[in-house]
């Protein structure tokens, strides 16, 4: 018990978000890093890394992994939707996870 309340609760995973990659809905979660660094992890296994390079409301540049430029537009519900400009492709991240209701 001590161990418990020292170490706090042990942490869950977040629960999938609905994205979409090219409009394919496709699981995924994503996490943000203090200096603006984006991960986006896909349910089938892959991954991608995003680095700010420019910062901006409510259109920011980042830099993928393997050296894509992506365009991240938030928009006023929260929702972001990455755009590659080179090749077209489209990443859909919601805010938060839909709420499963019974």
């Amino acid at each position: 018990m001590a161990a418990l309340l020292i170490g706090g609760a042990p942490s869950r995973a977040e629960p999938w978000k609905n994205c979409a990659y090219n409009d394919r809905p496709i699981p995924c979660r994503d996490s943000h890093s203090s200096d603006g660094t984006v991960r986006i992890v896909w349910k089938d296994g892959k991954a991608m890394t995003y680095r700010l390079i420019q910062e901006g409301f409510p259109l920011s540049t980042l830099r993928d992994s393997l050296g894509g430029l992506w365009v991240r537009e938030i928009y006023v519900q929260g929702n972001a939707v990455f755009t590659n400009k080179a090749n077209g492709n489209r990443i859909f991240v919601p805010l938060r996870p839909e709420i499963s209701r019974p």
